[in-house]
Order: structure tokens, then C-alpha cells, then sequence
């Protein structure tokens, strides 16, 4: 891949579903547009072909209504809305769908962090293709080793810097479509697809990967936690909304 390229298209794909009574909950729209503020111009691609693949479950009587919500809360940004039965089948109609040689794959409780990514996705893309990386994530946390992430060693001679890391979360990816394809689409469609899941199951069949930024840089989205159930994320969800009324694009 050419130095300085653009990146001519890239897809997005975005996991939710309709985890709420009330459509004002949806936190879609604010993924979608943290990720068009986080890579814009020439830090993103050309076209990105945007989709959310939404489970209407628990509360499909309000599906219409989550799903209007997220074309209102994303005016001039073109997507299709894609109805599946839960994460896993989400997740693998991503891969049977996608258009493009990469793709960010973003759970709807995520936002991107801007002033902590200073590369785009160009850069990004071209680094994972030279590496012959499949995945790289946007870690929620410092680079540092806790958590699931039980090692986590800085890679030498990449000109975007990023850590070896031992899993494979389901937070913010950028993912090698052809790879996924091939690789982890029979087994998210085959018999024991959802006792596999997306997370320790594929980290035991396929290692781990790769997480953007050195040892030691901070994290680079930030949960919103759509469930609700984590007070630390519940207070950043209050405060990122306390900075977007005062008027603060990519307020993580």
C-alpha cells in the first residue's frame, strides 16, 4: 500500500439494539457521529458506507422508534439499518455484508476520543495491511496490563504505535474484512457460534491482536454503557453530555 495514500472507502458497522422503553436512551447517533468527528477529512476515508445492525429485542414494540431516532440524530450521514437476532448474528451479517477490505466494527455505548488518536484511518489501515494484522482495538483503558488484558507489549518498528495484546474484545475494531470472513464467519454460523462468542472464544481459536498506542498511552474511547449498570461509566456518560450541551463536539 502507497505512503500517503487516501483510504478510498471503508465500512462501519455499528451493534445495538432496542435496550430501552424510552428512545431518548439510544446512544447510537452519538457513536456515529463521534466516529465521522474522531476521523474526519483526510483522517478518514473517502466513503464510508455506514450501517447499524440493531436486535429489536427486548422491546420491538419500539423498534420503529429507536430506529427513527437514529436517523434523526444523524442527518447528512447516509446509513442502512439492518435488522438481526442479537450480538452474534449482528456481528456476522457485518462480515457477509461488508462492502470493503476494512472495517470498524463499534458497539452503540462507544465513543471515540479524538485528541488521543492523533493517526488516521489511512495510516491505521496501512499499518495493519503491511503488518498482515486482522485486528486492532481502540482500548477503553490505559495500555496497560489489567483487566482481560493479561499481556500487553509494545510492538517495535510500526510507524502507528500499538501493543501486542493477548484478546479479543469486542470494543472498538478496526477489523481485516477478508480474514473475518474466512476465518470467523463459519464458526459465529456454525452449531456452538454463540457459546463461542466474539470475545474468549475467538481469543483461544485465533490469539489476540493488536491495541492502538504505546505502553502506557491512555485510553482512547471512552463507554458509555448503554445497560447502565456501571457507576463510573454512568457519571462519564453524565459528564459527556454535560460537555455536548455546552457545546463540545468529540466530547470524550
Amino acid at each position: 500500500m502507497a505512503r500517503n495514500r487516501p483510504l478510498a472507502r471503508i465500512n462501519l458497522n455499528v451493534f445495538s439494539n432496542v435496550a430501552s422503553k424510552d428512545a431518548r436512551d439510544c446512544l447510537v447517533p452519538e457513536a456515529i457521529r463521534s466516529y465521522f468527528e474522531c476521523f474526519d477529512g483526510a483522517r478518514g476515508a473517502a466513503e464510508t458506507i455506514t450501517r447499524v445492525f440493531c436486535d429489536p429485542k427486548p422491546h420491538r414494540e419500539n423498534f420503529e422508534l429507536w430506529k427513527q431516532v437514529i436517523r434523526d440524530g444523524t442527518p447528512g450521514i447516509p446509513l442502512e439499518i439492518v435488522e438481526t437476532g442479537g450480538l452474534i448474528d449482528s456481528f456476522a451479517r457485518s462480515l457477509e455484508i461488508s462492502e470493503c477490505d476494512h472495517a470498524v466494527q463499534l458497539e452503540h455505548d462507544f465513543v471515540f476520543i479524538r485528541s488521543r488518536i492523533p493517526h488516521g484511518l489511512p495510516e491505521i489501515v496501512r499499518e495493519m495491511a503491511e503488518g498482515g494484522f486482522n485486528f486492532m482495538r481502540f482500548n477503553k483503558r490505559q495500555n496497560i496490563r489489567q483487566g482481560y488484558d493479561m499481556f500487553l507489549d509494545e510492538m517495535p518498528g510500526t510507524e502507528v504505535p500499538m501493543c501486542r495484546v493477548n484478546g479479543r474484545s469486542n470494543n472498538p475494531q478496526v477489523i481485516d474484512v477478508a480474514f473475518y470472513r474466512r476465518e470467523v464467519l463459519p464458526i459465529l454460523r456454525g452449531p456452538d457460534g454463540m457459546a463461542i462468542g466474539l470475545e474468549g472464544g475467538l481469543c483461544r481459536l485465533f490469539g489476540g491482536g493488536q491495541v492502538y498506542g504505546p505502553l502506557g498511552w491512555p485510553k482512547t474511547v471512552q463507554h458509555l454503557d448503554g445497560r447502565d449498570v456501571r457507576f463510573r461509566d454512568r457519571i462519564a456518560r453524565k459528564l459527556y453530555f454535560w460537555k455536548r450541551a455546552l457545546g463540545g463536539a468529540n466530547a470524550a
